[in-house]
């Protein structure tokens, strides 16, 4: 079966030349990504990552880099697409892939990818928490941009939003939509919080228990539960990530559920 080609990582969101000027010393980052039959998307999502992270490192933003896929319960290659990135990884770049068949939650299988990816950091003492999605394109400065927006506002998380790819819907539901999106925007940033874009210091995250298991909102769980600690969680309009606009979710009551709903009540009308 032939993979789609991905789009080629495009740099978006904070202004590239303040990025080195906002940052301090470099640090070491784990990039999260659960998986759940994701053969076809798989490779792009890795490509978009790798280029994330050979950036930020590119600027001095970025020391250790691990990426860890928890493949979960998958019943295609999605485990041998992900080990196939280990035979032609970057030297910069550290990946382990992790089948996980005991996890009933994506919450549980984003948490297997951090404590898989926790030990091969050692004894970090400035490391940060990348959580994106196997269906999901990152921008180029991803990476280097969170990091800036994170610097930039004192904050000690940052809760992206994100863009539909290839959702092709009626008019009214991606109007629908968008206002639902829009609605949570505001002058001091945004009320979302996706799963495909959450960046947390690793200290924060574990200080507040990580992802506990949740059948869905296991990122608007773990962003409350860090404002309930009085850590600071930035939300910025940039960067986005472009994650997949299908009605078939791999998590019952996720984005796509929301999506098929818009699309079915606006079918109904």
């Amino acid at each position: 079966m032939t993979e789609p080609a991905a789009a080629k990582p495009a740099l978006t969101g904070w202004p590239v030349e303040a990025i080195p000027s906002a940052l301090h010393p470099p640090v070491d980052i784990i990039v999260a990504i659960p998986a759940h039959d994701e053969e076809l998307l798989l490779p792009g999502c890795l490509d978009h990552v790798a280029a994330a992270v050979t950036w930020a490192r590119a600027i001095g933003a970025v020391d250790r880099a691990v990426v860890a896929v928890a493949a979960h319960r998958c019943a295609d290659r999605t485990a041998q697409v992900a080990r196939a990135r280990l035979t032609d990884a970057e030297p910069d770049v550290e990946w382990i892939v992790v089948e996980d068949w005991a996890s009933a939650t994506v919450a549980e299988v984003r948490r297997t990818a951090v404590d898989a990816a926790v030990p091969l950091l050692g004894q970090s003492s400035s490391a940060w928490l990348f959580n994106t999605d196997a269906d999901s394109l990152v921008p180029a400065d991803w990476v280097s941009s969170s990091l800036a927006v994170a610097t930039a506002n004192g904050a000690d998380a940052v809760a992206g939003l994100v863009d539909l790819l290839d959702w092709n819907a009626p008019a009214a539901a991606r109007h629908a939509y968008e206002l639902l999106v829009t609605r949570g925007i505001h002058s001091a940033g945004h009320d979302h919080a996706y799963g495909a874009n959450l960046v947390i210091r690793l200290d924060a995250y574990q200080t507040v228990g990580g992802f506990t298991p949740r059948s869905h909102g296991e990122d608007h769980d773990l962003v409350r539960r860090l404002g309930a600690a009085r850590f600071r969680v930035a939300t910025p309009v940039f960067p986005r990530v472009s994650t997949s606009g299908r009605e078939d979710p791999r998590c019952a009551d996720g984005l796509g559920s929301l999506l098929r709903r818009l699309a079915e009540s606006s079918d109904a009308g």
